[in-house]
């Protein structure tokens, strides 16, 4: 990620990874939605509509300053 964030940085293009933490997009079993929103701070899964909107933020003007990063968007989760 920070070699192509150097060697991108020319074109202005960025790279930025995000680590979304376990999502509820239907996959889970009831036990295993129970035991992940059980180790989240936050009380729940995240939502597709939650990386969707770094993703957003990352390519908007805003984030433009927003280089070689590793982003953790996963309501604190630790497993």
């Amino acid at each position: 990620m920070l070699a192509a964030a150097r060697e991108l940085a020319h074109l202005k293009v960025s790279a930025n990874v995000i680590n979304p933490g376990p999502i509820d997009t239907g996959w889970m079993s009831d036990d295993l939605r129970r035991d992940l929103t059980a180790q989240t701070p936050l009380g729940r899964l995240g939502r597709p509509q939650d990386t969707a909107a770094l993703v957003s933020f990352l390519l908007s003007k805003e984030g433009g300053w927003m280089n070689g990063q590793l982003l953790f968007s996963d309501g604190g989760f630790k497993s």
